[in-house]
């Protein structure tokens, strides 16, 4: 990226739906549109350009995506509306009608920022009125630009076909971002303070595979991890069976990989699993969460669990949460199944009542909780490096160590503004050493923590 940051009169604004690659590629989008000097202001805010980054994994993201559309053309008439992201194939559709200006579909995401300019130049050329905008405009308060944690989205595509998975449809096969690429880009990020960077892709255990690189995950995660042993690296969802042993040793070895890997089990039984064509059986994760805690002892493994899918009864739910419990998740993500035109899914017999996708949700959910919190209640008394994220309260800061526990501690309040100032700039982003005290902490599923050293 690089270069020199020209005057520019455009400001542009970003809504991102739908999952974390698509944060972490609106993150990419600022930081690109920063260097061609626009003000990246907030989304309620008067802008130039309004970027929606779109997401079509279920019906309602679909509604969500086509409602944000119109509702932004109605606010502002007169501004470039730009859509991009996984709904975009659908919208090109409604394009006119939605008075949409540009659409740019997942495989031209990378030139997004350079035909966003070229319109808004063309615009200009075409004496469309350009306001100028004071420089003391409020900055977007975009998700990830704090300079704590960055997502750096290393992967796309994706070849599974799960059966209730749109995505590789709309995301096509696999593609990998060059190792020097990434290697510049953890350098760029790593030069503007960021103190976190979480690796992210649709498909993130197949990095290189298209290159025939089948290690190509570790080998480029190695580099990382001894070229910037200053950053905390944490990995995005991981398909369980690709967590190979090199890569479990990676996280045995460096201090500065998160010691928390997120499998998706999706399901804990194993006709539901063969349904949903996952390439494992439950057996399959057993083995491999046992191989991951023999090597890495404390690691938090965290999961993704759906309910309602076609043909889960009273009995297949109750195998699913046996096992879940059986794992020893220290979170869940849990979501019912939604059906998703265009999926094999959606066509399958024995499709489960909205009521009954509602009830096993509330069940897995308060599974989850108590789970979490036999997690973190085995970290008492213990000590862990937390990375300092917001100032909550006057003196009261959170931030979350590297097994993903979200922590809070009090840290007192300077004598004078001036001072406070400094010390506030000096703790945020920073790695403190924070004692775990077991006692639930001032957010909701935090920990209470008590600082053991100081700046």
């Amino acid at each position: 990226m690089g270069g020199h940051r020209t005057m520019n009169p455009y400001t542009v604004a970003f809504y991102t739906l739908g999952c974390k690659v698509n944060q972490s590629e609106s993150q990419r989008f600022a930081r690109e549109f920063e260097q061609k000097g626009y003000q990246v202001v907030d989304f309620e805010a008067s802008a130039h350009a309004y970027v929606i980054n779109t997401c079509t994994v279920t019906q309602m993201a679909d509604q969500k995506s086509r409602k944000m559309i119109r509702s932004l053309r109605k606010r502002s008439p007169q501004a470039l509306l730009v859509v991009t992201g996984c709904y975009a194939p659908a919208a090109s559709a409604q394009m006119a009608a939605d008075d949409i200006d540009l659409i740019v579909p997942n495989a031209e995401k990378a030139d997004l920022a350079n035909q966003v300019d070229q319109l808004l130049q063309m615009r200009r050329l075409e004496d469309h009125p350009v306001k100028i905008i004071e420089e003391t405009m409020a900055h977007s308060s975009l998700k990830g630009l704090n300079r704590t944690r960055a997502t750096l989205k290393i992967q796309d595509g994706c070849r599974q076909f799960c059966t209730y998975c749109i995505i590789p449809h709309v995301r096509g096969s696999w593609k990998s971002l060059p190792q020097a690429e990434v290697l510049q880009q953890t350098a760029e990020l790593a030069a503007e303070g960021y103190k976190e960077i979480v690796l992210l892709g649709i498909h993130l255990g197949a990095y290189g595979w298209e290159r025939g690189e089948k290690e190509g995950l570790s080998q480029l995660l190695e580099k990382l991890l001894m070229r910037f042993p200053e950053i905390r690296f944490r990995l995005g969802s991981l398909e369980p069976m690709e967590a190979t042993p090199a890569l479990i040793e990676l996280v045995r070895r460096y201090p500065n990989l998160c010691k928390q890997l997120h499998l998706p089990l999706q399901c804990g039984q194993d006709q539901i699993l063969k349904r949903m064509n996952r390439p494992y059986t439950t057996e399959d994760f057993r083995q491999k969460a046992a191989e991951i805690r023999r090597v890495v002892p404390d690691i938090a493994l965290t999961t993704d669990v759906m309910v309602g899918f076609p043909g889960e009864g009273a009995l297949e739910f109750q195998q699913c949460l046996d096992f879940v419990e059986e794992m020893g998740f220290s979170r869940l993500h849990v979501f019912a199944y939604s059906q998703r035109p265009g999926t094999e899914a959606a066509k399958m017999p024995g499709q489960v009542t909205p009521q009954n996708k509602q009830d096993r949700s509330r069940r897995m959910i308060a599974l989850g909780d108590k789970l979490s919190r036999r997690y973190g209640q085995q970290w008492a008394g213990r000590s862990q490096e937390v990375l300092v994220e917001e100032e909550i309260g006057p003196g009261l800061w959170a931030g979350h160590t590297d097994n993903y526990l979200e922590v809070t501690f009090h840290w007192p309040p300077a004598v004078s503004d001036a001072l406070e100032r400094e010390r506030e700039a000096g703790i945020k982003g920073s790695i403190q050493k924070v004692r775990l005290t077991g006692e639930p902490g001032c957010k909701p599923d935090s920990w209470e923590g008590e600082v053991m050293n100081s700046l």
